[in-house]
């Protein structure tokens, strides 16, 4: 069976559509039509609907979309109301011409007698999945592989002083990078080594980036205070540092998915042979690369081997949805040929038991589907990575075809890349993968596409600390290789890396992700084939390399671009872009984003992380644009614009006018505009918000609020009254003042899915208008003190899934079944006297807690406290424990270790067996450097400490507020390492001061400032460690 072309037929129905509404303006169109709507029907239909086989039927259909596609993009950049020309009407005989060529040659060559007449698929969403399985993925259990992990074991803990390399290798399937983060998750809980780090390497990492987070994980906070560590250094230079830091040190370094020798050099070179009992870990698909690691007597290289009949039919029912008593007669008499046909390779097994369906009725028509296909290729199955080939194949062939496309679509990623679900949906829409269906937004459908490919195994979730739900996927190694080789077959998405090998693609370029990482610096020619584009009529004498070139770039759609912003192209010569996505791009300037205003098919624009304060005028003008992603930047106003089509506009904190919200009838996602003196009075958003009838999601960022007067009261009144009336599914509501809790009571609508409340400053304790907001699904609380009856009060929240609770002192709290926390999935507990030394889970206690993170004081969870207990055990579905050690300079290392030991020891005594991730956080004395910061109380003072020829830079800051006393030694630790910069801190409840604080538009604390001459040049707002220091050093470079 040959996977079957998915996606066609979407590009022939989008151009259909587009050239249907241009008959009554245009009649010589309806011949194209005409002609357009018999290829499809008669011909692209018959191949969709069944299997396609036969090389000539790939390549026909291949041809046949290049084809619709240069056509759709003709018609995009003609204006509706344009008159046609006689060149125009030229090229639309030409198109027409090309169109019956494509209709002569399949039937010269018969094609359609290839064609299978299996029923086409109408996919009809997702299939609920039993609740008992809905939680599967958050957490891989190894089956089979007991014996493999204890040799393992044994050889990386034994008492050999020397240096020792243990290298596994085999196959993709066999979870080689499951049974390394297992047994690095074994070694890390016993803490028999000083330092450790996991890393993957992939063909798209940059050994520099590696070596950087190598570095990163294995440097202690001593360490990370004495150096640091960028892309600016070369890479002799990160591997000296990292060779001197490990030279007289313990460690424990685990090396994924190493592909070539060249990167094993590299990384050998860094890791030294002290003779301190140091292990390496390595996993690798190549036996002769697995050699290559061992170079000792005592190096061992092992070899994945295939489970047992018995472990893979025990793998297969813990991936069910389905339970043994449950399956077909047909399928218990066919299960064993099966299991032998998946070759005992566990991802096979997987991805097998999602493809069988949700119900005993799924399982029963999925099975005879699986079983057809089995006894008539049964003798394809010779070797395991043909095995897993062919079960991936099957599985694909029985996606719908429109999540075909979105499955395909991964690989615009690169290899080993934590894809978020909200970016990824929203490219999906962007480039037209998610068709139109009664009822849903193209959201929910993205949605389900996304749930769809988790529940049949195909993708892996990932969670963080953020949502009870999956935050977006990765794509296991075989399973990007599989999709990537579909891909080049059709010319989906063209690897990024051909194009920075300098070798000229065979066809032409539709969409690629370049990811020009720190090694990239020789990579000449995608730069210099891009500035062609700008400047081919300008160049007289391009060779016919430069031709070629020219051809296979120019009708780019979608471009995905990390990396260095200097590598970026004259993004103007891109004039059939429909996607461009910037995100975290490294030092992108304002100037370069000027280009993108020529690009009139743009839909999808991702900034978010870039380093972009403007938007140009003419981006707000582009008629097409439905995505704009401005999270994570100092982008806080938008230019000028007319009505706009946008869908998604994704902010930090945008200042939005009445006027501007009037012309945004189409949004479905606003998040998250600023309430407040300088932001979009509650008022006016009130008045707006149900006259956006798509929106669902929403999210607000009120400031000053604690300066709210009555008038403000009153229209934060109206505006909750409106959102309770509105058709709002997700809301969140940051930085909300608590003195307003009260307003929330009421009311709220049945659609909202996701109530996320973050509510600003330290509140003397848990309000009990808490227990009121029974919608409330998600809570940020800052408190001095948690009570027993506080406990009851959040307890009670029969939505509440996740709850983010910190405190400034740390009583004994006891939580049992009768504190409720019933849906309770995510729980951090942030304390700043003790964290957790008196929490204690009772049994029964929060019985659906997946994620604990808690922040402890070393000396306080010490083993000389006899009642220290969690209870942790208690906790049965626990799958994740992040725990965070504060320890201050005076104690010694033998207690820190003492209070590791402590965590570890309490979470091991969980039955299930839960990741553990711990991190130390030393709480440094900082007398004398806050000697350097300068505390000004009055007006008389700052005037005598703003130098106008010196940069000053000013801390603002309260005493109530934590995030601002967490900054005070960050910012002394700054002003000890800048001598020659004033460091002033102001505290805005001081009267005077608050009069400054107004005056320079700070709305919040923690703000700092960076003043010179009298003029504000820039400013961080919020606890941002990395971003002060970047600006900070942005200001001294100017100097």
């Amino acid at each position: 069976m040959e996977p079957m072309v998915c996606y066609s037929m979407g590009a022939i129905n989008s151009l259909v559509e587009k050239v249907t509404p241009l008959m009554e303006s245009h009649p010589m169109t309806e011949h194209l039509l005409q002609g357009l709507k018999s290829l499809r029907d008669d011909l692209m239909n018959k191949f969709v609907g069944g299997r396609v086989k036969g090389e000539q039927v790939k390549v026909w259909m291949k041809q046949a979309r290049e084809m619709v596609y240069d056509i759709e993009d003709w018609i995009d950049l003609k204006p509706v109301a344009a008159n046609f020309s006689e060149s125009d009407m030229k090229q639309i005989e030409e198109f027409k011409d090309e169109i019956q060529e494509a209709r002569s040659r399949c039937e010269r060559y018969e094609l359609l007698k290839k064609a299978t007449s299996d029923e086409e698929q109408v996919y009809a969403g997702p299939r609920e999945v039993p609740r008992r399985r809905l939680f599967w993925e958050e957490k891989t259990d190894l089956v089979g592989m007991d014996g493999q992990k204890s040799k393992l074991l044994n050889h990386l803990k034994n008492e050999q002083k020397e240096l020792k390399v243990v290298s596994i290798h085999g196959t993709g399937g066999h979870g080689k990078t499951a049974l390394a983060k297992d047994i690095y998750g074994d070694i890390y809980i016993t803490a028999q080594f000083q330092c450790q780090a996991f890393v993957s390497v992939c063909r798209t990492s940059s050994m520099k980036t590696t070596l950087i987070e190598i570095l990163r994980q294995v440097k202690s906070e001593e360490d990370a205070l004495q150096s640091w560590s960028s892309n600016d250094e070369q890479i002799n230079e990160i591997i000296t540092e990292l060779w001197e830091l490990l030279r007289t040190k313990r460690y424990f370094i685990c090396i994924d998915d190493i592909r070539s020798t060249q990167d094993l050099e590299v990384i050998i070179c860094a890791l030294p042979d002290n003779n301190l009992g140091s292990r390496i870990l390595t996993t690798t698909c190549l036996e002769e690369i697995a050699i290559s690691c061992t170079r000792r007597p005592t190096d061992v290289v092992y070899e994945m081997i295939v489970l047992d009949a018995t472990h893979s039919k025990r793998l297969f029912c813990s991936s069910a949805y389905v339970q043994e008593e449950e399956w077909p007669d047909h399928f218990k008499e066919s299960s064993n040929k099966i299991f032998e046909v998946c070759g005992g390779v566990p991802l096979a097994i997987i991805i097998t038991a999602g493809f069988l369906g949700r119900t005993s009725t799924e399982m029963s028509l999925q099975s005879k589907k699986l079983n057809k296909t089995i006894l008539s290729e049964f003798d394809q199955f010779h070797s395991e990575p043909r095995a897993i080939r062919k079960i991936l194949e099957i599985s694909y062939a029985d996606l719908p075809l429109p999540l075909k496309s979105c499955f395909l679509y991964l690989t615009a990623f690169s290899r080993n890349y934590d894809i978020k679900k909200d970016r990824l949906i929203r490219r999906w829409v962007a480039e037209g993968l998610i068709p139109e269906r009664h009822g849903e937004s193209s959201w929910e459908t993205g949605e389900s596409y996304f749930d769809e490919l988790i529940s049949r195994r195909l993708i892996q979730p990932a969670f963080d600390d953020n949502d009870d739900q999956p935050i977006g996927c990765t794509v296991q190694g075989v399973v990007f290789d599989f999709l990537e080789s579909l891909s080049s077959e059709e010319n989906f998405i063209t690897p990024g890396v051909e194009l920075k090998s300098g070798l000229s693609p065979c066809e032409r370029v539709r969409r690629v992700n370049l990811d020009f990482g720190d090694d990239d610096e020789d990579d000449t020619l995608i730069s210099s084939s891009y500035c062609l584009l700008e400047e081919k009529s300008l160049v007289a004498s391009s060779s016919d390399e430069d031709n070629e070139i020219f051809l296979h770039l120019s009708r780019v759609r979608s471009l995905a671009f990390s990396g260095d912003a200097g590598r970026i192209p004259d993004l103007s010569a891109f004039k059939h872009l429909r996607v461009l996505d910037l995100e975290d791009t490294k030092d992108l300037e304002n100037k370069q984003l000027e280009g993108i205003g020529h690009l009139s098919l743009l839909r999808y624009l991702g900034l978010a992380g870039a380093d972009v304060t403007k938007l140009p005028q003419q981006i707000m003008a582009l008629e097409q644009l439905t995505t704009l992603d401005l999270r994570r930047t100092r982008v806080i106003r938008l230019p000028g614009f007319r009505d706009t089509k946008l869908v998604s506009l994704l902010a930090d904190e945008l200042v939005l006018t009445p006027r501007e919200m009037r012309r945004m009838q189409n949004l479905e996602e606003l998040s998250k505009v600023r309430v407040g003196p300088d932001g979009s009075l509650a008022n006016e958003l009130a008045g707006h918000v149900n006259k956006l009838g798509p929106l669902r999601m929403l999210g607000i960022r009120f400031s000053h609020l604690h300066r709210y007067n009555q008038n403000d009261r009153q229209g934060v009144k109206r505006l909750l009254e409106e959102l309770g009336k509105s058709n709002l599914e997700f809301l969140l509501l940051d930085n909300y003042h608590h003195p307003l809790l009260d307003l929330l009571v009421g009311s709220w609508s049945q659609n909202l899915r996701n109530f996320d409340l973050r509510i600003r400053g330290c509140l003397p304790q848990v309000p009990q208008e808490i227990a009121s907001l029974i919608a409330l699904t998600h809570l940020h609380i800052n408190v001095e003190a948690v009570e027993a009856e506080a406990v009851r009060a959040l307890g009670s929240l029969p939505k509440l899934v996740l709850l983010k609770l910190d405190s400034n002192t740390s009583p004994s709290l006891t939580l049992s079944i009768k504190d409720g926390f019933q849906c309770l999935k995510v729980l951090c507990y942030n304390s700043q006297y003790g964290g957790g030394k008196g929490m204690q889970f009772e049994v029964g206690a929060m019985p659906q807690l997946r994620r604990l993170r808690l922040d402890l004081d070393a000396q306080e969870t010490m083993p000389k406290h006899d009642d220290f207990f969690f209870g942790i055990k208690n906790l049965p579905c626990l799958v994740h424990v992040h725990a965070t050690i504060d320890w201050k300079k005076t104690l010694a290392r033998s207690e820190v270790e003492a209070a590791e030991a402590q965590i570890r020891e309490q979470v091991s005594r969980n039955p299930n067996n839960p990741v553990l991730e711990l991190n130390r956080r030393r709480q440094r004395s900082v007398a004398k450097a806050a000697e350097l910061v300068t505390r000004v109380n009055s007006l008389q003072e700052w005037d005598k400490q703003i130098d106008p020829r010196k940069l000053v830079v000013i801390h603002f800051t309260a005493e109530w507020c934590r995030p601002s006393r967490r900054m005070t030694p960050v910012f002394a630790d700054l002003a000890k390492k800048f001598r020659n910069i004033v460091f002033l801190k102001v505290d805005v409840d001081v009267d005077e001061m608050n009069t400054v604080a107004t005056a320079l538009s700070v709305e919040g604390v923690p703000t700092f400032l960076f003043m010179k001459g009298g003029y504000v040049k820039d400013r961080v707002v919020g606890a941002d460690k990395e971003e002060l220091e970047e600006v900070l050093a942005e200001q001294v470079d100017l100097m």
